[in-house]
């Protein structure tokens, strides 16, 4: 028993000088509350900020994709030689992916898929709904070694044609509009005008794919249903795209060797099908890095920033401990007269540092989990699961580890300086005529110039990013998109099984909207711009053009109504626009911009020329006669330049996806009341979509809107905390000149006199901060050029804008003390002791 005793008060002697030092930590705060406020808010800023985006990065990058062994899983594209550019899509030819299936060496299993929009029926509580989701063959779950948590996956024998009458759900749609019913596998629902039985639903977890076609901010972030593909070979031309590919690598293989097996492929198959696949080629990469796409640059430079303004909050913090370490020199210089040890004496100071660090830690988990019950309503869909982003357990552990650090790093310094002082000279300084440690007085004002330079190095940085996202929001898009309202309206096949009918069905939806108030312009088209949707077709002007496929530039082409083109607002050059007549079934009407124009017959007037659009030696017979020349306009992104577009107008009714109207009253109105114009053509018909052009426009730089909005917040809160710095130096210099500037004021010094001793004191280490940040800043942003496109180094703004926002912050956080310090008593200022 004694043995027992004597070990258990061993074990508690290393415990219990730790929670001494706890405790008197936490008396110490609450002795000095202002500078313990102030360094607790510095690391819940900064920590908050980089938990923030940790946050973020853990669910878009860290978080395992919801596939088996994601790692194996590559995405097949098509690409062509002569395009240029890296495509944006991933879109393949089925073909092609039937031929892969049956050649390649490198693949353990291949799945392709399209994407589909279903109508589902509504009933007496629910209105009719278009839900956004894939057509997949039946091999593709198990591609990706997926099931449903609910019935089956699709079976090889309903992915036929005519068979595709079943379909999987998503974990959110069958809770949502079936209410997590259990019995829901086996039901029929009327979907596209036919019933459709659902066979599963997917686990909460699963998406696919994460990363949707078209950065529009659809109802649902996520695919809604699954159904089976059921393509047709008699039917599917071998020269059309559109589809997704994913496979699976064998075990052993390597993406390069894929690679090269996709090349071989690609040759082979341009000598059997030169007509279809003369200068495409096949190629393959890793799904998560087609996912990610520049997400992955954004938000490392995002995390990269905000470790540089945890340097400041640091720096912040550690000015504030070495203030209080002064502030207590004779109190450590009797605790170590007295005997106590250096080391202990260090490691009281450290864990003081660290009980404020873990405090302020836990503020900034508190800030990160309040704006991540924000950010998810604002997050961009092209950033894939960045909405699914939760201040989790592993987010608090972040927050605690980096403020541990925090409070190691920022205590050390004034923990070591203090305890290596000797007590007798300690003993004998006098605090209040500022003899006390102008070594300390060094190092706080060399914490200051870094949190200047770090700042000034944040302003620079994001001035430069926003700058180029900002020159980007102004390119001319070739058409005023405000007040332009685009509608996605889809009729089911099964509904409407002929052109003729969705024809009649869109000229039905056309007439009832023209009658209603405000409306200018109404037309319709098949791929809208900044939808996601493209459809290129090579052009030619002359005969010999056709017989060289890869002389022919692809232009995009769109099916247009007669009044579209107005409804955009797209300027006409020559000629004249679409008339209705234009749209029959025996039309050769087309109307080109003037970028094609130039391209096909340079220097002359392209009214009354010939165009081919996709003609081949086969087909030749794809003549169109240009009766128009129009505006170029961006059709995919801001960044991507406008280039060769021709439209045409025949039975542009029957291939109509979308409806665009023009008006002089406002949209949210004029989108309900197109809603029951629709439904007055068609109660059964549901419009997927409603939004302005602009808000499309909009969207298609969401993921770079987002982390500029978090760069700017950064770069203002390193600003402010950078100013803290400056002040409280300043603040504590002139506290401890008390004596000096009464003395000075006695002897006849004006209180400017004393405003401008004070701002010589701290403008200068500003200054150099300045200097250094600036140096550093140019050194960065050579090489953030090498990352981010569109950064520009003729415009000097940014500098300037840093330059002077820090100049002005600094003078600010100067002007306080110095304005106290001209209003000292002389008198009191020499009682002082």
């Amino acid at each position: 028993m004694a043995g027992t005793a004597r070990s258990a008060a061993a074990s508690m002697k290393p415990t219990m000088p730790a929670l001494q030092d706890i405790r008197h930590a936490v008396r110490l705060l609450r002795r000095t509350p202002t500078v313990s406020v102030v360094a607790i808010l510095s690391v819940a800023i900064s920590v908050g900020a980089t938990s923030v985006v940790f946050a973020a990065i853990k669910s878009v990058l860290i978080e395992p994709f919801p596939y088996l062994r994601p790692r194996e899983l590559v995405q097949i594209r098509n690409e062509y030689g002569h395009s240029g550019g890296q495509p944006r899509a991933d879109w393949v030819s089925w073909v092609d992916m039937q031929d892969v299936r049956r050649m390649n060496h490198s693949f353990e299993s291949l799945g392709t898929y399209h994407y589909a929009l279903f109508n589902l029926a509504g009933s007496q509580s629910l209105p009719p709904e278009a839900l956004y989701g894939l057509s997949v063959s039946a091999d593709l779950f198990p591609t990706l070694g997926v099931s449903p948590m609910l019935g089956r996956n699709i079976l090889p024998e309903e992915d036929q044609p005519g068979r595709e009458h079943e379909m999987i759900l998503s974990y959110g749609l069958w809770a949502r509009r079936f209410n997590s019913d259990p019995r829901v596998i086996g039901r029929s629902v009327p979907v596209n005008g036919h019933d459709c039985r659902i066979i599963g639903v997917m686990p909460p977890g699963f998406d696919f794919p994460l990363r949707l076609a078209t950065p529009v901010r659809t109802p649902s972030a996520h695919m809604e249903f699954w159904a089976p593909l059921g393509a047709d070979p008699a039917k599917v031309d071998r020269s059309g795209t559109g589809y997704g590919g994913i496979a699976r690598l064998r075990k052993g293989v390597s993406l390069s060797q894929a690679r090269q097996d996709l090349a071989a492929m690609g040759d082979t198959l341009a000598r059997q099908y030169p007509r279809t696949n003369e200068g495409r080629s096949l190629h393959a990469a890793f799904l998560r890095d087609r996912t990610l796409g520049l997400a992955q640059t954004g938000l490392g430079l995002l995390m990269a920033t905000t470790l540089l303004f945890v340097l400041i909050g640091c720096a912040n913090v550690a000015n504030l401990l070495l203030a209080r370490a002064l502030a207590r020199h004779r109190e450590i210089a009797v605790r170590l007269a007295l005997g106590a040890g250096r080391a202990r004496i260090v490691r009281q100071l450290v864990t003081e540092s660290c009980v404020l660090a873990v405090i302020g830690g836990c503020g900034g988990y508190l800030l990160a989990a309040v704006a991540w019950r924000l950010l998810p309503a604002v997050a961009p869909m092209s950033i894939p699961r960045l909405a699914a982003a939760r201040a989790d357990w592993s987010v608090f552990a972040f927050a605690l580890g980096l403020s541990g650090i925090n409070g190691v790093l920022f205590g050390i310094a004034p923990a070591l300086r203090a305890a290596r002082r000797q007590p007798a000279r300690a003993l004998g300084e006098s605090g209040a005529r500022g003899s006390i440690g102008g070594s300390r007085s060094r190092m706080r004002s060399g914490l200051v110039v870094a949190e200047v330079a770090v700042a000034v190095i944040l302003i620079v940085l994001g001035s430069l990013l926003t700058g180029s996202f900002l020159r980007l929001l102004r390119t001319d898009l070739g058409f005023p998109a405000d007040q332009v309202l685009a509608n996605i309206i889809v009729p089911s096949a099964d509904s409407y099984k002929t052109p003729e009918s969705r024809g009649i069905l869109y000229r039905g939806i056309l007439n009832a909207v023209r009658t209603l108030p405000g409306i200018l312009h109404a037309g319709t088209v098949d791929n809208l711009p900044f939808s996601g949707e493209n459809n290129g077709a090579y052009i030619s002007a002359t005969e010999a053009g056709i017989l060289l496929r890869s002389a022919q530039p692809i232009a995009e082409t769109d099916l247009v109504s007669a009044d579209y083109l107005a409804a955009m607002g797209v300027g006409l050059f020559e000629g004249r626009w679409f008339r209705d007549a234009d749209m029959s079934a025996s039309s050769e009407a087309a109307i080109v911009n003037d970028i094609a124009a130039a391209r096909m017959w340079p220097g002359e007037d392209a009214v009354g020329k010939r165009i081919c659009v996709n003609c081949m030696p086969e087909k030749p017979r794809q003549w169109k006669q240009v009766i128009g020349v129009v505006s170029g306009i961006h059709h995919s992104s801001f960044d991507e330049p406008a280039g060769p577009q021709v439209y045409l107008a025949r039975d542009a009714l029957e291939g109509a996806a979308f409806l665009v109207v023009r008006a002089n009253r406002p949209t949210s109105e004029l989108s309900q009341a197109i809603r029951r114009a629709v439904a007055a053509a068609d109660p059964k018909q549901p419009v997927f979509l409603s939004a302005t052009i602009s808000r499309l426009a909009a969207d298609s730089v969401a993921d770079r809107r987002f982390i500029m909005t978090l760069l700017a917040i950064t770069g203002c809160l390193a600003l402010l905390l950078s100013a803290a710095g400056v002040y409280g130096v300043v603040s504590y210099a002139t506290s401890r000149r008390t004596q000096e500037i009464g003395v000075r004021m006695a002897m006849g010094a004006t209180p400017r006199n004393v405003l401008a001793l004070v701002l010589r004191q701290g403008m200068p280490l500003a200054a150099f901060g300045i200097a250094i940040g600036m140096a550093s800043a140019l050194a960065l942003a050579r090489v953030l050029r090498n990352i981010v496109a569109g950064i520009e180094f003729e415009d000097a703004a940014p500098f300037w804008i840093a330059v002077l926002l820090v100049t002005v912050t600094a003078t600010a956080a100067c002007s306080i003390p110095a304005w106290r310090a001209a209003r000292i008593d002389p008198i009191a200022a020499l009682r002082r002791d």
